[in-house]
């Protein structure tokens, strides 16, 4: 019977697999792929993430002082919201809405004022 090597993604040694399924030498050869692999693309994505979870963490902070609060544009963006960088848009009984995770910003119709409504 002939041994079947497979080439380690990582390190690009030849190895011979336990399994039919195995594609790394070690474990510790799969973590540090996966983990470059996943490092690579959060950086990729961090001039978005960055700024929406930056204002996720603002409106959090603000909601829980008070749910019922207007809070002006003027305030928000000085606070740190990020008016381009929402992560969705949700489905409300009050329209649609750009959110940041589960927070919404609601413009109140003819002011510069906003409400935010945890979904």
């Amino acid at each position: 019977m002939e041994i079947e090597y497979k080439i380690d993604p990582l390190t690009k040694e030849k190895f011979i697999p336990k399994k039919t399924s195995q594609k790394f030498a070690t474990p510790a050869n799969r973590i540090k792929y996966n983990n470059k692999k996943a490092s690579k693309l959060n950086q990729e994505r961090a001039f978005f993430d960055i700024p929406c979870k930056k204002s996720h963490k603002i409106l959090k902070s603000l909601f829980e002082i008070n749910s019922k609060q207007l809070y002006n544009m003027h305030f928000l963006h000085g606070k740190g919201i990020d008016f381009t960088a929402y992560n969705h848009i949700a489905n409300t009984d009050l329209g649609k809405l750009p959110a940041y995770y589960n927070y919404a910003l609601r413009n109140i119709p003819n002011t510069e004022n906003y409400q935010i409504i945890k979904l």
